[in-house]
């Protein structure tokens, strides 16, 4: 909690030392970390200094705690647990409902066996900890955290502060709406020093080969999504031993490398613009970026000037066949690819609003991989000949009408 805040809001608080004579291992700090810590040492029973400490949090700061709902699909839950334990117990508590659920997947590399869990602690430990630190507590709802069949969401009340936004979460400063909670949690070793947490979230999931984290917000929430292996094509083993393999060589790859790798896996080229976009720097960052990987041997460079465009070279486009959406797909290929799957469905029979393809549908037509059959399908999608409904495993592509 941050009882500097319930001050600044006219909360009568008052502070009283408790052993003066002589410090404890509880008193380490010049922040009001120890009387939260005290907090949690004993039980919650009315008779006694804590739990009446407790009881005065909970009535002055109602919307701490948090409802973790385990879903059965989109719209059904099957478990439902809500807490108000204090923080640090919180996180424990949400940790041991997440880890039972939390699959292993093995990565073999010649003799060495990696693990790619489905939600890695580091990530989860870090959006845990963002969604209680930079709440609005002002704002009397839980933290809410939902575990799907193939993702984890965990909402938290109130917006993005100031311009922070989705789409420059990774490069923008840190700002903590609380930042005394946030100075707490650093001096305790919770949670990542300069604003590292989010970038550290980044680099791990690109780093096995997943998605990155996907974030979304409105007025009064923000809302970020963790897919697991179990959702299609989330895991790209080919990208995971990629990187490793740099790992091993001593070529260390760096979160703004990451990300544009990942974006040059769906996309033939970028320019210094679209880069500046994706790693949230400055077009001169952008340009550094982009040129170290052309030194390192990751990128090759096309074109003059403000025409210049950057593409995989061809000793990393080699490594990443298998990864590579547009791989197959030259011209032709593609208006081939489009084509055949246009004339699957004409051919199938009932009424048209009863056909439909799915990526697996399409892999198994094309013999392409799954990033390979998203990509003729999203195609068709944009140019208006296919609609899609669903997501997931549950994604299906109909013909448009007319």
């Amino acid at each position: 909690f941050d009882l500097a805040q319930a001050a600044r809001r006219g909360v009568p608080v008052r502070l009283y030392e408790m052993r003066p004579v002589r410090s404890t291992p509880a008193h380490k700090t010049d922040l009001l970390a120890e009387l939260v810590c005290s907090n949690s040492l004993r039980g919650a029973a009315l008779e006694n200094a804590p739990g009446l400490l407790k009881e005065e949090l909970r009535r002055l700061v109602p919307g701490h705690g948090v409802i973790f709902l385990q879903m059965k699909n989109d719209v059904e839950y099957e478990r439902r647990v809500e807490s108000g334990k204090p923080l640090l117990a919180l996180i424990d508590e949400l940790w041991q409902a997440i880890e039972p659920h939390n699959r292993i997947y093995t990565l073999k590399i010649g003799l060495f066996h990696f693990e790619i869990p489905d939600y890695p602690v580091e990530v989860c430990r870090e959006a845990l900890l963002n969604a209680f630190t930079h709440r609005d507590y002002s704002i009397l709802s839980p933290v809410y955290v939902r575990l799907y069949p193939d993702r984890l969401e965990i909402s938290s009340p109130g917006g993005f502060v100031s311009d922070v936004s989705a789409e420059n979460i990774v490069g923008h400063e840190p700002i903590s709406r609380n930042p005394l909670l946030a100075q707490v949690l650093q001096r305790i070793g919770l949670v990542e020093r300069a604003g590292m947490g989010v970038k550290r979230m980044f680099q791990v999931l690109l780093s096995y080969g997943k998605e990155p984290p996907n974030y979304e917000a409105g007025a009064d929430f923000v809302r970020v999504t963790v897919r697991s292996d179990r959702a299609e094509g989330r895991l790209d083993e080919t990208f995971a031993r990629f990187v490793v393999r740099c790992q091993q060589e001593g070529r260390e790859l760096r979160l703004p490398d990451l990300l544009i790798l990942n974006w040059l896996k769906r996309n033939r080229e970028v320019d210094a613009s679209e880069a500046r976009r994706i790693i949230c720097r400055s077009e001169r960052e952008a340009y550094e970026v982009l040129n170290s990987m052309v030194n390192r041997g990751l990128l090759e460079q096309f074109g003059e000037k403000k025409g210049r465009v950057y593409r995989l070279s061809k000793m990393v486009y080699a490594q990443l066949r298998r990864s590579l959406s547009y791989l197959p797909f030259h011209r032709a290929e593609l208006a081939y690819a489009e084509t055949a799957i246009l004339n699957y469905l004409q051919e199938l029979p009932g009424r048209a609003e009863e056909r439909f393809v799915t990526n697996e549908i399409v892999r198994t037509l094309l013999r392409v991989s799954p990033h390979q059959a998203g990509y003729v399908l999203a195609g068709l999608v944009k140019k208006g000949r296919l609609v899609l409904k669903g997501r997931g495993r549950a994604a299906r592509y109909y013909p448009a009408e007319g």
